[in-house]
């Protein structure tokens, strides 16, 4: 069901992600499926899980490979950010945001969905090294975060590959030494 509301919000949009459309492609009606996910939120949420444990677990996939930092680093940070403008992923985590706001039911489960990547960099950044991994992490997290919406929402003259060379530019020179620039 939720690959199929993933499909519907990359056909139709965001605005048009409801229950009741949902309810047609599945097969069921609205009713059932707002007492299965509870609100359009409750279905945003679930979509966003659906859709990270997706990235995840190329992620996780890539971690069985040898490769140095830099590579892992910037690894990372391609499959932090949007794929380009209109990234659905990225348009549901703007979407859910705001709602985080005023549904404290969503607080809990967003944090431990952001908390994923935060502690995921901790750990890289450890393994290489680097000093105060944890801050470094949440520094990096956070322009990644206001880049990725950038270029989600297509701001011009940023890329995925200035976004990557901010993002490295917060590294100690030593962690990065010897890879592209």
């Amino acid at each position: 069901m939720l690959e199929i509301a993933w499909e519907l919000l990359i056909e139709r949009g965001l605005a048009d992600l409801t229950l009741a459309e949902l309810g047609r492609r599945v097969d069921t009606s609205a009713g059932h499926l707002l007492y299965y996910f509870g609100s359009k939120d409750g279905l945003l949420l679930d979509v966003l899980r659906w859709s990270e444990a997706q990235l995840w677990a190329k992620w996780e996939a890539s971690r069985a490979e040898e490769a140095p930092f830099a590579a892992r680093f910037d690894l990372f940070c391609r499959q932090f950010l949007p794929n380009g403008v209109g990234d659905p992923r990225w348009l549901v985590w703007i979407e859910v945001w705001p709602r985080v706001l005023r549904a404290e039911e969503l607080r809990r489960p967003y944090e431990e969905l952001d908390e994923v990547w935060r502690d995921e960099l901790t750990r890289l950044l450890t393994d290489a090294g680097a000093a105060d991994a944890a801050s470094l992490s949440r520094r990096i997290c956070a322009l990644l975060d206001g880049l990725a919406i950038a270029i989600a929402l297509g701001e011009e003259e940023l890329s995925v590959e200035a976004a990557l060379a901010h993002a490295r530019a917060l590294l100690p020179a030593e962690l990065y030494a010897g890879a592209p620039a």
